[in-house]
């Protein structure tokens, strides 16, 4: 005796209680008969439709995969820098390249522009008095701010023409990973600086 799983439940399932048999097929005639009805194409002649398999893309390996592009913050529209008299470009771009540990950090995201130079004071003199060389001033880049950024500008002015401008050797922006042309590394000298 082979077997037969199905045998157990015709004893458990009236046959009433079944469901229903297999619904009726869209085409109520038999495919023998469909097939004696339908016409073949008289020629190809009529035909347009070609079809063409898709091929995968191919990507040559010297060619894939494509290089990174690198942008340097100092090589676009929103870099600024700024540097004392008598400081060489080889500093400037020791700066500009982060070769310097940045010791203290401001944010001035969220400050009207009167808070901001009040901040940027008390920053610049705590920074001094603890001997801080590198500094990080972050402005933000101004995209919010309707036609020209006003903190990214301000800060700028400041660095140039504040009362702590005989302290700063150079500024340059930042690197992105330290917030790019939203922020701005000053390089600080411990004593005034005298013409």
């Amino acid at each position: 005796m082979g077997f037969r799983p199905f045998e157990v439940l015709k004893e458990k399932i009236r046959k009433e209680e079944l469901p229903p048999g297999p619904e009726p097929s869209l085409c109520p005639e038999e495919p023998e008969e469909f097939f004696q009805k339908v016409k073949p194409l008289s020629s190809g002649k009529d035909l347009f439709w070609v079809h063409t398999p898709k091929r995968p893309p191919q990507h040559h390996s010297k060619d894939w995969p494509p290089e990174r592009i690198q942008v340097r913050v100092w090589q676009t529209s929103e870099y600024m820098e700024g540097r004392a008299p008598g400081v060489t470009h080889q500093l400037v771009r020791q700066l500009r390249e982060g070769k310097f540990a940045v010791s203290k950090v401001l944010d001035l995201h969220g400050l009207t522009a009167v808070e901001a130079e009040e901040a940027l004071e008390r920053f610049f003199q705590e920074a001094l008095h603890r001997g801080d060389k590198c500094v990080l001033v972050i402005h933000g880049r101004g995209l919010s701010s309707p036609g020209k950024p006003v903190l990214k500008e301000k800060v700028r002015i400041w660095l140039e023409k504040g009362p702590y401008r005989r302290y700063i050797l150079a500024y340059t922006s930042a690197r992105p990973c330290d917030g790019g042309p939203g922020a701005t590394y000053v390089l600080l000298r411990s004593k005034p600086w005298r013409p």
